[in-house]
């Protein structure tokens, strides 16, 4: 039995365009006076695009086993506690890298390749690290000619000096934001998610500067790699993924360039196992994929995007998801969200919505009756969830801690006053938007 899907119509969101993005010099320090009201260029809702957000996707070398020391003489905060207050939401990091001419041209030229540098984080110098630029489409190089050089970072520590790590951490992603009109949604939803104990990554801001000069303001978002791992599973050794730049799904063409090896020995059997269970989808969903996936986390985690509107990942596109084969679940798969930069959507400006997919997995449960009513529950659940918690209040503590940097940030996408509306329009949206999920859904 199928589901048939909603024919939804376009309508333009009542919201402002950026027209021309105003990228301030260097010296640009004028500090606007705040204005609720919507920016004098409102020509419409900008476009957005259904390309990956981000590919923080690299191969990893995953050695097995923590290899860290008791070497160093001076006295230090352990671990754990280095970690919470480089991820705290309420403190924004600072993070000063340092390169040489040399190394600025050859990211320049291929951004992808780490290249050797500096970076001070917190006060803490690390003389020796590796530096490359991220972002797919959100990717900026460091050349300010053409005004676009605000880029994403990533910074590994231990790629020249073995065994270096800032609280167990490996390595340091700074997202440059430049898809996100409020400049906080990733903040807001991977902590709300993680406070309602779904997987998700921690967040929080970060200051930049490059050779001493003022970069801007930068998400500060976890890594999602083998030590991700050791901090959510009972055993870590498993093979993880994330889906690449050219998408991903459970079929055949996806199989070589759509999953990317974040940890573990990259074997891809247990994707192909889901693959060939799908290929022959007979339509019992939870008998037939429930040797290979957690089909109540699929669930639950299929319901924590609808009930925050993140539909720019999967199952409502191939991308922007992270699979774990978790080896204490007989390798079954589990499911993590990806880039929450453009959360709380609504069909009527996107197209979007909780049963409009992209992804196989996706199709196979709306074709069985059983799993689209055990999905419609586990929303109910989910957005029942959300509205306990104060998400509001999440997301002006993050609004109000950001409001100076994103006034004087030097590179900043978008002008104060554009960011200022969205985060506007939002305040408007996030308190109902339980109720407009239990309409769309029918609960």
């Amino acid at each position: 039995m199928s589901l048939a899907l909603v024919s939804l119509s376009m309508l333009l969101l009542p919201a402002c365009n950026p027209g021309t993005i105003t990228l301030p010099s260097d010296d640009d320090t004028g500090v606007p006076a705040r204005d609720t009201d919507a920016p004098d260029t409102d020509t419409g809702e900008p476009v957005e695009t259904d390309e990956p957000d981000d590919t923080d996707i690299e191969v990893i070398d995953d050695t097995g086993g923590d290899t860290d020391t008791d070497e160093d003489t001076a006295p230090e905060l352990d671990d754990d506690a280095i970690y919470e207050a480089f991820f705290d939401p309420a403190v924004i990091q600072t993070v000063d890298i340092e390169l040489s001419d040399a190394a600025i041209r050859q990211l320049n030229l291929d951004g992808g390749e780490y290249v050797e540098g500096s970076a001070t984080i917190n006060g803490e110098v690390f003389a020796s690290v590796g530096v490359r630029l991220k972002g797919s489409s959100t990717y900026q190089d460091l050349d300010c000619s053409d005004g676009y050089c605000k880029a994403g970072f990533k910074i590994k520590l231990n790629e020249y000096v073995e065994d270096q790590r800032l609280g167990g951490l490996e390595r340091v992603t700074l997202n440059n934001m430049t898809s996100d009109y409020t400049q906080s949604k990733e903040i807001i939803v991977y902590q709300l998610l993680r406070e309602k104990s779904q997987l998700a990554s921690r967040a929080n801001y970060a200051r930049v500067t490059l050779n001493g000069r003022e970069w801007g303001l930068y998400l500060n978002l976890e890594t999602a790699d083998d030590r991700w791992l050791r901090r959510r599973f009972e055993d870590p050794s498993g093979n993880f993924f994330g889906t690449a730049s050219s998408y991903g799904d459970f079929y055949g063409p996806y199989l070589d360039t759509g999953w990317v090896s974040k940890s573990g020995d990259g074997d891809k059997s247990q994707i192909e196992a889901v693959t060939a269970v799908l290929d022959a989808f007979a339509g019992d969903f939870f008998g037939e994929l429930g040797p290979v996936i957690n089909t109540d986390q699929w669930l639950e985690y299929w319901s924590w995007c609808a009930a925050t509107g993140n539909y720019d990942g999967y199952p409502f596109t191939i991308n922007d998801v992270l699979i774990y084969a978790d080896p204490a679940d007989s390798n079954r798969f589990v499911f993590a969200p990806w880039g929450t930069d453009e959360t709380w959507d609504e069909v009527q400006y996107s197209g979007r919505n909780w049963n409009v997919v992209s992804a196989r997995l996706g199709y196979a449960c709306l074709a069985d009756p059983l799993c689209v009513s055990a999905l419609k529950t586990q929303i109910g659940v989910a957005v029942t969830d959300y509205e306990s918690m104060d998400v509001l209040g999440i997301a002006q503590a993050a609004w109000d801690l950001s409001e100076a940097d994103v006034q004087t940030d030097p590179k900043r996408p978008f002008t104060p006053d554009y960011v200022w509306y969205y985060q506007d329009y939002y305040e408007g949206v996030i308190p109902g938007y339980g109720d407009y999920v239990r309409a769309q859904v029918g609960l």
